[in-house]
């Protein structure tokens, strides 16, 4: 028996797995991708993060990943990658039991969830589900994916700016259309836009179109009411994240009503000896915040687990 699994490799969980090895507690991190690292590593692996305090140079997402898993290996962390987890059940006395998609189960006195949140593939536009993997989608993991094409980045937030920052680094072209009149992202990421991306306010999606593949984008003006076509290659879709809370839900955890885990300032959720940190609680998704709710879990679980008279 584990004393601690971490489910997911990000950030958050490979901080939570880190600190709880140093206090010596027998600790295993599962992870559904080849890989782990979580976003940073997955998503922006050659994104300059310029957020991370103590990096003011700046450091890309997989070096971010790589030092975060290699850190959480020095002090004895077992990694499992390609092992997803379908099934979380609660024992009688204490424990979990933690089944993955391969049928294989492990034991554990404590779990910390740390899966983070998958982009929302489904956004509701005319023609989208026509045109989803020929010219519709929802992340952009190279900006060598979009290479000479005409783009179309849809949303406001970091990940859409992020995006189009990314495919203007290739594409022939980049619009970033939002249906407000003003962007969510840091000022310093908005201001690199200037000159690279042509930014669209108070414009949505409202039909896509094409043969094969996508050829055209139909976009309505909220404010002037009037309609243009523009002839697109890629249309990017970053309008969001949801929490991956299914198994959750058969535990009886605590969800908010957008489906994130809810947990107290100790990263405890609502079932005795399970925690949970970084993008699955929602709150503001930064790696900085993701590393230090992985700690506050990890330390919780310690004190769940060995009961230290410092922990009352």
């Amino acid at each position: 028996m584990f004393d601690v699994i971490v489910v997911g490799a990000g950030p958050a969980g490979l901080a939570a797995a880190t600190f709880a090895a140093r206090r010596k507690l027998r600790t295993l991190i599962l992870e559904a991708s080849s890989t782990a690292g979580g976003k940073p590593v997955l998503v922006y692996a050659n994104k300059i993060v310029d957020d991370l305090i103590g990096f003011p140079e700046g450091i890309t997402g997989m070096e971010i990943g790589r030092m975060l898993e290699k850190h959480a290996r020095k002090f004895g962390v077992e990694i499992k990658c390609n092992a997803r987890v379908t099934e979380i059940t609660p024992l009688e006395g204490g424990g979990f039991v933690l089944k993955d998609d391969k049928g294989d189960e492990y034991l554990a006195k404590a779990v910390i969830i740390a899966f983070g949140m998958q982009p929302r593939t489904h956004v509701g536009v005319k023609g989208e589900a026509m045109f989803r993997g020929k010219g519709v989608r929802y992340m952009l993991g190279d900006p060598s994916e979009v290479d000479g094409k005409k783009v179309i980045v849809v949303g406001g937030g970091e990940t859409a700016v992020e995006t189009a920052l990314m495919a203007s680094e290739k594409a022939s072209s980049v619009h970033l259309v939002h249906r407000r009149d003003m962007l969510r992202a840091d000022e310093a990421l908005i201001e690199r836009l200037i000159g690279r991306v042509d930014v669209m306010y108070n414009t949505i999606v409202e039909e896509l179109r094409g043969e094969e593949r996508l050829e055209e984008a139909l976009l309505y003006n909220l404010e002037s009411r009037k309609r243009r076509v523009f002839k697109v290659d890629e249309v990017i879709f970053c309008v969001g994240y949801l929490p991956a809370t299914e198994i959750l839900k058969k535990l009886g955890v605590k969800l908010s009503e957008k489906g994130e885990v809810v947990v107290n300032r100790k990263q405890e959720t609502s079932i005795n000896g399970l925690f949970a940190a970084g993008d699955v609680t929602g709150g503001v998704m930064r790696i900085s915040t993701a590393i230090g709710e992985g700690v506050v879990a990890s330390l919780s679980a310690y004190n769940y687990i060995k009961k230290p008279y410092w922990g009352e």
